[in-house]
């Protein structure tokens, strides 16, 4: 239930998004899922890759700073309110939310968002009572087949 996300730190400098993308392409390694913030001088990449350790030894090797964090990916009712839905269950327990966004494929049609929770046991908790949909680290990660990405509701 737990996925593997990966942080860069980059520049902000032009080319340096590139640079980090064709090292990962150099070894590849699939980004499924992409997230960039910035700030003055510095930006944070959050990506979920199909190979979290050969990617962090790529990185690492390619002399950038990566940490590693864990996240969820929740499924939302691909309709007006549904992500509401999602957040109603973790007010209600009282998780609290450091970042969220979307993943860029649906999941028998539900949309998919990637949630960084702070308190990662009692979220697991809640993911575990059946309160929430969830895709396992395995789907979102992926398996290549063929030219498509495979994903699969865990509930």
């Amino acid at each position: 239930m737990k996925i593997r996300q990966i942080n860069v730190v980059l520049e902000n400098m032009a080319g340096r998004l590139y640079e980090m993308t064709a090292l990962l392409h150099k070894g590849d390694i699939d980004i499924r899922s992409l997230f960039v913030t910035e700030d003055t001088e510095f930006s944070a990449v959050h990506i979920i890759v199909d190979r979290p350790d050969e990617a962090l030894a790529a990185l690492r090797a390619g002399g950038y700073f990566v940490t590693e964090v864990e996240v969820f990916a929740l499924k939302a009712e691909d309709e007006p309110g549904g992500l509401m839905k999602i957040l109603e269950v973790i007010r209600a327990n009282q998780l609290n939310i450091e970042y969220v966004y979307g993943f860029g494929e649906k999941s028998d049609n539900h949309a998919v968002f990637i949630f960084r929770i702070t308190e990662i046991d009692k979220a697991l908790d809640v993911l575990k009572s059946g309160a929430l949909g969830y895709l396992t680290p395995d789907k979102v990660e992926g398996r290549r087949r063929g030219s498509s990405w495979e994903l699969v509701e865990n509930l």
